[in-house]
């Protein structure tokens, strides 16, 4: 029999565990992920090829801090006049700091995540350049405190106790430590940005530096938290087609408390303290079905009477997630490296072309 077509509707049982293997550790070697699921290394490979180039799972990679802090995130909800929402987004889709862009319902269109070095950037780019949009009718913006669960730790569950404990114990170890970044270490993340799994060797032929250099900066990079990988998967072809959003009102006082219990929920993407608002609990889900919402809303009402949902979304579509540019079926079909916007950040042409998407057949 042969293989499936690349666009086929859904994930073969061994496409789910190698995504799942990646997940745990993303840049696993073929030959221990072959060995975690009973397959040769050349199958694992063969296997992650055909899920890449069809743009159905990937490897993402984000900077998660540098030097002594780290990038702010920010989550802008637009409004935008009648007719020009899907131009707005498609607009920002091009920028680096810009790493998720979401087509929402309820009261506002857009919901743009969004990587900025501080406030005053964060001022800058809202005052200067986002209310000027054509199109843009109104942005309310919120600041994450405190980040409590994140995609790259959310998991398809498609693997054994027994495989899992073995990726996980081939991941590195992680050093709670601040690093500098220097000039070298950011051209590694934008190339890491355009491929997660990229190897040393391509990386070497895009920046020109050694192999051994690389290796090293690369595996101090993971092992110091300074870039985020995440294996994602095309979110129709998960099992978990529905993504939403919930603004929730906890007592500060509860806050910790009740954040370290939705980190361990299947549905949750995301769960982050929030500022700037009546709400200071975000959560991103991803749902089995838009009843799921309703279903969870009650779950949680159930569980914490001193919650409050002030607000709640369901996603149309994802217009990009973490820097993949998406197409309508959830597939990548591009890529734009996230960078942080700084305040004096300037976007030349050559990068723009550099960061340009790239096409899957």
């Amino acid at each position: 029999m042969s293989d499936p077509p690349p666009d086929f509707a859904n994930l073969s049982e061994a496409e789910l565990k190698l995504i799942h293997a990646l997940q745990i550790n993303p840049r696993v070697s073929w030959t221990s992920a072959g060995a975690a699921l009973a397959v040769d290394p050349s199958t694992a490979s063969r296997t992650w090829q055909g899920l890449s180039a069809s743009g159905r799972a990937w490897v993402s990679a984000s900077p998660r801090s540098a030097a002594s802090e780290a990038p702010l995130i920010a989550f802008i909800e637009m409004s935008c006049r009648i007719g020009t929402a899907d131009t707005v987004a498609a607009d920002l889709a091009d920028q680096p700091w810009a790493a998720t862009i979401e087509r929402t319902t309820g009261s506002r269109d857009l919901l743009v995540s969004g990587m900025v070095t501080d406030l005053s950037a964060l001022a800058a780019l809202v005052s200067n350049e986002l209310e000027a949009i054509d199109g843009v009718e109104g942005t309310r913006v919120q600041v994450a405190t405190f980040v409590a669960a994140e995609g790259a730790g959310w998991r398809l569950h498609a693997l054994s106790a027994e495989a899992i404990r073995k990726l996980s114990d081939q991941r590195p170890a992680v050093q709670a430590r601040p690093v500098r970044v220097d000039h070298h270490d950011t051209a590694l993340l934008r190339e890491l940005g355009r491929d997660g799994r990229m190897g040393y060797s391509e990386i070497a032929s895009r920046t020109g530096l050694g192999i051994s250099t690389i290796r090293r900066r690369v595996q101090r990079l993971i092992a110091t938290s300074t870039v985020s990988l995440r294996c994602e998967v095309a979110q129709p072809l998960s099992g978990w087609p529905v993504s939403a959003a919930l603004w929730c009102r906890v007592p500060p006082a509860r806050l910790g408390q009740v954040m370290s219990g939705f980190s361990g929920m299947p549905e949750i993407r995301l769960c982050a303290s929030v500022t700037g608002g009546p709400a200071n609990l975000l959560l991103a889900l991803w749902l089995r079905s838009p009843a799921d919402l309703q279903r969870l809303e009650a779950l949680v009402g159930e569980r914490l009477p001193d919650l409050d949902v002030m607000d709640r979304a369901l996603t149309l579509r994802h217009v990009k997630r973490m820097g993949r540019i998406l197409d309508s079926r959830g597939r990548a079909v591009g890529v734009v490296p996230v960078v942080p916007r700084t305040p004096s950040h300037l976007v030349e042409a050559t990068d723009v072309a550099e960061a340009a998407m790239l096409t899957f057949e």
